[in-house]
């Protein structure tokens, strides 16, 4: 009965992205990939997204750095520090590359970058890294 591309119809990705259209881009290619996504216009929201809904399998949070209220850094501090999703992958989606911000997200156990602009490939090749035993659609490129 279920209608998931992957094992589990259950698992959510959450994603943090101010831009709208760079969000719906990112949900859109998740949602290919057979996951369900809370998505998120910044940090804030997002943690209070992941509150909300303790009782979901989020599995991973993908976020952008640089966002109005809570910032990606400030996100993947309170993520860290939250004995239910301190051992989530956390990936940055971002054009950063500041060594400030790699080197404090290496330092906070962040499970990589997704460099902008965010394309199908570079999203499923991030995931198959993250989760190298699930199962994913292959969808023609």
């Amino acid at each position: 009965m279920s209608d998931s591309k992957i094992e589990s119809s259950d698992e959510y990705i959450l994603v943090a992205e101010d831009s709208p259209p760079n969000r719906t881009i990112l949900v859109l290619l998740l949602k290919k990939l057979g996951f369900k996504v809370f998505e998120c216009e910044d940090g804030q929201v997002a943690w209070q997204m992941l509150d909300q809904h303790r009782d979901k399998n989020v599995i991973a949070i993908i976020s952008d750095i640089m966002m109005p209220k809570v910032d990606g850094m400030e996100l993947l501090r309170r993520v860290r520090a939250d004995a239910k999703y301190s051992s989530h992958p956390f990936v940055f989606v971002t054009a950063v590359s500041e060594r400030d911000y790699i080197y404090e997200a290496k330092n906070l156990n962040a499970a990589g970058y997704l460099l902008k602009p965010v394309t199908y490939q570079r999203v499923a090749q991030k995931i198959k890294e993250i989760f190298p035993t699930k199962k994913l659609p292959s969808i023609a490129s």
